[in-house]
């Protein structure tokens, strides 16, 4: 059989390629099929995300000076960590709620606080973490 002259079962997407395609749903060819896999990454339970809001919003009140700025990435790189649930590593937490601390202090009292407590959404590691800290503040005094 000629290459012009495929059978019904022969390939026809020959030649065709796809890279990094982010659709809904994709159908290439005549008669092709459509079909829909979402993936989504991890949301923020609405609890959760209002938390970090909140924090946020902290920050944003704060004067512009450079530990804004470090303030601001710390929480962006926690609620990061936070969509990761119980994935979330320890070692990050710890490393950004030092920035924190360093940065804005009163900021990293009420997230220690907060994380310390339920969260709806919020994996373990940060509650350990934040149970670290509230301890070894403590004995800081």
């Amino acid at each position: 059989m000629s290459r012009s002259k495929r059978s019904a079962n022969s390939s026809v997407n020959e030649g065709i390629q796809a890279n990094n395609v982010n659709a809904k749903a994709l159908a290439v060819g005549k008669g092709a099929p459509a079909i829909v896999n979402e993936i989504r990454g991890p949301d923020l339970s609405d609890e959760l995300k209002k938390v970090f809001e909140n924090l946020a919003l902290k920050i944003s009140e704060l004067p512009e000076s450079p530990e804004k700025g470090i303030a601001q990435s710390a929480i962006s790189a926690l609620e990061n960590e936070a969509k990761l649930g119980n994935e979330a590593k320890e070692a990050n937490v710890t490393k950004w709620l030092n920035f924190l601390a360093q940065a804005a202090p009163d900021i990293w009292d009420v997230a220690i606080a907060t994380f310390a407590n339920p969260v709806a959404g919020l994996g373990v590691v940060f509650k350990k973490v934040a149970e670290r800290a509230k301890e070894e503040k403590g004995l800081r005094k």
